[in-house]
């Protein structure tokens, strides 16, 4: 059914937002003394005002604010039905929680609002997502919209699903990304072909809610897993990237070691064929994003001033979230800038404005081997900087019942994580030309490393307690470190801004 774009925005703005869920609007007031209480919450990462969160699913600029969408479970710290958190910033380092966006409660979305994307068209911020309902053993998955005109509260669609089965027929089928490209809407969405191997779909729209199936835009002919979740397409530096989130590739020497991959491949997208010029998708093209152990969907934006900037989940499918006794789990990684060298790699480094998270220098001394000192925060940045690319450089984090080691190997070549136990190593390939420089952020049960100018990246889930540095390896380093603020939490006037809205809703 074609319906007018004017019928549309006047749906919008003249129905109120969906308060369905008095609880949880309600709920949301409370939260701001319950949310800093919570064992090793981080202070400076986006995390679940309560229970479960994971995969990011919208980052967009709308009326001079940045939003993150994200996959969350309200109730406490496992997975379950999932909503749409939101939290929101004026400088991508401090953001407060937002009412949630989206809830399953409707018949085509009942058991999950599953990830997709965000975008602004005639002043409107729009929703794409997945709506899941489950059956016996097997998930019909539909895709959806739902659009505001304030940034806080959305109202579904009156004719969702959009798109209402997946080509193949396969229950696995979620995830849409939509842009536009002059005239027309462009939308891929994570599917499985009939083999059993992932594929991405192409759909296109002339008004953003009718669309036409365009055929498989790029297939898996067997080495490239079973499933391709949350894709992301856009230009960067001359290329198209394009990012996917695997199930289902097995290990490949370093390579591919957690339960799923997110990586990227780089081509050319065609406008007028709505296909790849060039573009492989295997093993031997998939480049890993981050190779720590616990990183897997992003989402991505262009800024206001050209930066790609992108945030991910820093956690992993099948891993333990001891954090989850405490009644939440996980958290997303810091905000990351993207460049492509001229190797044609990604680089991958904290976004400029993260040193407005710094509260105090600590430390600012040069350290021999052998030699320690103590992490005076739980929360904190570490500047490392060796004298040579030829000696060995290792740090190593210890606390009372763990350890955590970062390694750089000069004569093999490459940089190492081991969190310990039978699966605790992560390598990458790494040669750095003039100097080690290590970037480390520690927040409460977390740690990115970052290494060089984001030429490799680890990101993992720790759980530390009165950390003490001890230095290893050949090299001499010189250490900066900075005890870092608290950057996420509730706003009072918007608990208050909530609460009149429900009210008025209600009134009027």
């Amino acid at each position: 059914m074609d319906i007018p774009v004017f019928f549309i925005i006047l749906w919008v703005l003249i129905l109120p937002g969906d308060f369905s869920d008095l609880g949880h609007v309600k709920s949301f007031l409370n939260r701001n003394k319950r949310f800093l209480k919570k064992k090793y919450r981080p202070i400076y990462h986006i995390t679940a005002p309560e229970g479960w969160i994971s995969n990011p699913t919208g980052f967009i600029y709308y009326k001079r604010q940045y939003h993150i969408f994200f996959q969350y479970h309200p109730y406490d710290g496992a997975w379950d039905h999932v909503s749409w958190g939101h939290a929101v910033s004026d400088n991508l380092i401090d953001w407060i929680h937002f009412p949630t966006a989206l809830m399953p409660k409707d018949h085509y979305d009942r058991h999950g609002c599953l990830a997709g994307c965000a975008l602004v068209d005639k002043n409107l911020l729009t929703l794409f997502y997945t709506g899941n309902v489950l059956s016996g053993y097997e998930s019909f998955q539909t895709q959806n919209v739902a659009i505001s005109d304030d940034g806080m509260f959305f109202q579904k669609y009156l004719f969702n699903p959009i798109i209402r089965e997946s080509p193949s027929e396969i229950g696995e089928f979620r995830n849409p990304k939509v842009w536009r490209s002059r005239n027309i809407w462009y939308m891929i969405v994570g599917t499985t072909s009939r083999e059993r191997n992932g594929q991405l779909v192409l759909y296109t729209s002339r008004d953003m809610f009718n669309w036409v199936l365009n055929g498989t835009l790029v297939n898996s002919y067997g080495d490239m897993g079973n499933m391709w979740e949350n894709p992301d397409l856009f230009e960067l530096d001359g290329y198209h990237v394009l990012i996917i989130s695997v199930q289902g590739i097995e290990a490949d020497g370093w390579k591919f070691i957690n339960v799923y991959q997110t990586g990227y491949i780089l081509g050319h997208f065609n406008y007028v064929k709505n296909q790849f010029d060039d573009m492989e998708v295997s093993i031997a093209t998939f480049n890993q994003l981050d190779y720590g152990h616990d990183f897997y969907t992003v989402k991505t934006m262009r800024a206001n001033d050209g930066r790609r900037l992108l945030i991910g989940w820093l956690g992993m499918w099948e891993s333990e979230f001891i954090e989850s006794a405490f009644g939440w789990a996980s958290m997303l990684t810091m905000v990351r800038e993207l460049r492509i060298n001229k190797n044609g790699r990604i680089l991958m480094k904290p976004i400029d404005e993260i040193i407005q998270l710094r509260e105090e220098l600590i430390e600012n001394a040069w350290y021999k081997p052998g030699e320690f000192f103590q992490a005076e925060s739980h929360s904190f940045e570490l500047l490392v900087n060796s004298t040579s690319v030829f000696s060995d450089v290792e740090l190593i984090f210890e606390w009372k019942f763990g350890r955590f080691i970062i390694g750089y190997f000069a004569e093999h070549g490459y940089i190492s994580v081991d969190r310990g136990g039978i699966d605790g190593v992560r390598r990458a390939y790494w040669s750095p030309v003039d100097h080690v420089h290590l970037r480390i952020f520690v927040d409460s049960s977390s740690i990115e490393v970052f290494c060089g100018d984001g030429d490799v990246v680890f990101s993992s889930r720790i759980y530390p307690s009165n950390i003490c540095v001890r230095i290893a390896g050949y090299s001499e380093v010189h250490i900066m470190q900075y005890k870092l603020r608290r950057s996420i939490g509730f706003d009072k006037n918007l608990s208050r801004q909530v609460n009149n809205n429900l009210i008025n809703s209600y009134i009027y």
